[in-house]
């Protein structure tokens, strides 16, 4: 048990399901999950039931980061990022739905508003705002999964699978991949900013080709990593809002974190790879 879910692993006689309860901030998880499994079943859990706040889904194999640690086969990152970017084009017109479920709206035009929330009209204001309208329309929104860590992304058929849409929002696809571009590089060894961060990048961003050159993707893209700890931070204040600040305290106040994450994208003490 966590403040952001309540999880059990239940062996059954059709094999293991996974119950999950998540607290009121996260209660479109389990309807969303099932939604984005219909358009996606490969990549996504296959969802036994779901009401409310609860989710029951069947064991989607082991987890990616157990995997690697152990040396076992397993995806390369290349893989799972371009997978993840696909998904965030297939889910595209799913985005109304999304809202409809109670999804977080993190479109561009309130990302101004959401991070005059977290850090008030401060000295990165300006360029928050500037970076939200410099994304430009080319690319259309979608339901994004921000979270897409290797805790998050399992393997099942020797295919990656993403688990944990709490941590999702209907917003731009490339404020996505900050953390999956951070552990990918992390375990690579790879030095933040370099060219094989890049190529990271450039292996989530190769679906998107379809709705602009890859040296416009890659613009929008770095506006993008700048807005992209603003859900993040939203993320934390929507579950640890409502707790005492005792609770928050022992989670190192992640929502100031991630501000200051922020301000180190925009300063460039933090690189593309890093967080």
């Amino acid at each position: 048990m966590r403040p952001w879910a309540a999880i059990a692993r239940v062996p059954t006689s059709d094999g293991l399901v996974w119950f999950k309860e998540n607290p009121d901030g996260n209660a479109f998880e389990p309807a969303l999950t099932a939604l984005l499994s219909q358009v996606r079943p490969d990549a996504l859990p296959e969802v036994v039931a779901h009401e409310g706040r609860l989710l029951l889904t069947r064991d989607a194999g082991p987890r990616f980061r157990d995997l690697l640690d152990a040396g076992a086969p397993a995806p390369s990152w290349q893989d799972v990022l371009g997978l993840y970017g696909e998904l965030h084009v297939d889910f595209m017109p799913l985005a109304e739905e999304a809202l409809a479920v109670g999804a977080p709206d993190e479109r561009p035009d309130r990302l101004p508003r959401l991070y005059e929330e977290l850090a008030g009209r401060d000295a990165w204001y300006d360029r928050v705002a500037e970076a939200a309208t410099s994304l430009g329309e080319s690319v259309p929104l979608s339901v994004v999964h921000q979270e897409a860590h290797d805790g998050n992304v399992f393997v099942r058929d020797g295919q990656a699978v993403f688990i944990d849409w709490a941590e999702a929002s209907v917003t731009h696809p490339f404020l996505g991949p900050l953390l999956p571009l951070r552990f990918a590089t992390e375990r690579a060894g790879y030095e933040p900013g370099s060219r094989e961060a890049e190529r990271l990048r450039d292996a989530y961003l190769e679906p998107f080709t379809r709705f602009a050159s890859a040296a416009e993707l890659r613009t929008a893209f770095a506006h993008a990593y700048l807005l992209a700890p603003i859900g993040r931070a939203h993320v934390w204040r929507r579950i640890l809002g409502p707790l005492a600040d005792e609770v928050s305290a022992a989670y190192d106040d992640p929502v100031s974190a991630w501000v200051e994450i922020l301000h180190g994208i925009a300063d460039g003490s933090i690189r593309l790879g890093a967080a």
